[in-house]
């Protein structure tokens, strides 16, 4: 492995890293402050403020690393990115491997910080969907959808090269990870996000629905992309785009 890009994974790890432990973080504090003594069961900043709190970590995330990785911070871009030739084999690999580094060492930060919530919900911010009121074809559905829009939101304001959002390219991926959580949370969790889930689930021992939350985000990602390559690519500027993310 390059030094180079043994540095862009080391920049994607500590990107997920601030996804998980921010996200999973604001979920477990979410539910600290309903407990009796703390609060009620009417405090809490609930999925409004669950969902700002990821927007937030992975628009901060996206800004701080982009220069150094191009800020994939998602296994689902990642290989969505591969299949169209974006980025290489080897490349692929190392982000993807880093990721998940980076997601259980979140998914262990919030541990730290929430061990209460390691064996009883929220379970360090452990995504999941109700298998007795949704089907589990349901729940990959929803992911794939809700990650379509984020990879698509990815591919045109960061990847693209119009550059026409190229500046504001962090907040509108940030953003669709908000407008996501805000219509999926009470479905999936609207992980968006192979990573993010296997964080606090390795950590909190939950990882039984883990094919759910890897295929649909991959799945969705993926026809995003060849919807991208054979239908929205600047055919002319190919190669400026394969200078970012």
């Amino acid at each position: 492995m390059g030094t180079s890009l043994f540095r862009a994974g080391i920049a994607e790890a500590l990107g997920v890293f601030m996804l998980t432990f921010i996200g999973g973080s604001a979920i477990c504090m979410n539910a600290f402050m309903k407990l009796p003594g703390i609060g009620g069961p009417t405090d809490g900043f609930g999925v409004l403020g669950i969902a700002l709190a990821h927007g937030f970590a992975l628009m901060l995330a996206v800004y701080m690393f982009a220069s150094r990785s191009g800020a994939h911070i998602n296994p689902a871009v990642t290989i969505g990115l591969f299949l169209i030739g974006k980025v290489k084999a080897n490349q692929m690999l190392t982000y993807v491997f880093m990721q998940l580094v980076g997601a259980v060492i979140g998914g262990l930060g919030v541990l730290a910080m929430f061990t209460m919530f390691k064996d009883n919900a929220p379970y360090l911010g452990h995504l999941s969907y109700n298998a007795d009121s949704l089907s589990m074809v349901k729940a990959i559905g929803i992911e794939a959808m809700l990650t379509f829009v984020l990879m698509l939101t990815v591919l045109m304001t960061a990847v693209d090269s119009s550059k026409s959002a190229r500046q504001m390219f962090g907040f509108c991926i940030g953003m669709a990870v908000f407008l996501g959580i805000m219509i999926g949370d009470k479905y999936t969790g609207a992980a968006m996000n192979p990573a993010r889930y296997f964080g606090t689930a390795a950590v909190s021992g939950r990882l039984d629905q883990l094919l759910v939350y890897f295929i649909g985000p991959i799945v969705g990602a993926v026809i995003a992309a060849f919807v991208y390559k054979f239908f929205l690519e600047e055919k002319n500027a190919v190669a400026a785009a394969e200078s970012h993310i």
